[in-house]
């Protein structure tokens, strides 16, 4: 139960920072020139009707020539990222679920443990953060 509570206290820490983070826009551009882009030239390709292996040769061939490709625009670059977890599906939802569902079973066993303590202990009154929960 402690991790629990630690990566909670964690993922606040992460949540405050978030919303502080900024994209330089100018820098991102030109971190996807050249070959960080080239499965994306290869596939532009391949929809133009191109055969993969032709397409992949001559993307290999441009990139030593030292060319350079036209970056898709990000909602293309989005779009054909679909598998979960990657950057057009992050799969946040069962994610979610699972911490929903975590949270639920940190609570029910802390009051578990909570209560057999104060049974061990004898004692009727709260422990140091908790509300006091009488013994049966």
């Amino acid at each position: 139960m402690r991790g629990l509570d630690r990566a909670a206290l964690m993922l606040d820490a992460v949540a405050g920072a978030v919303p502080l983070l900024a994209v330089d826009a100018g820098r991102a551009a030109a971190a996807l020139e050249g070959g960080a882009l080239a499965t994306d030239e290869v596939m532009r390709r391949v929809d133009q009707g191109r055969p993969f292996r032709l397409a992949y040769r001559e993307v290999k061939e441009a990139i030593a020539r030292g060319e350079r490709f036209v970056a898709p625009t990000p909602a293309r670059l989005v779009a054909r990222r679909r598998s979960t977890g990657g950057l057009g599906d992050l799969g946040l939802g069962p994610a979610r679920a699972r911490l929903r569902r975590a949270a639920a079973w940190n609570a029910r066993e802390r009051g578990r443990f909570t209560r057999a303590l104060q049974r061990l202990a004898g004692r009727t009154a709260p422990l140091p953060g908790r509300p006091a929960i009488r013994p049966r």
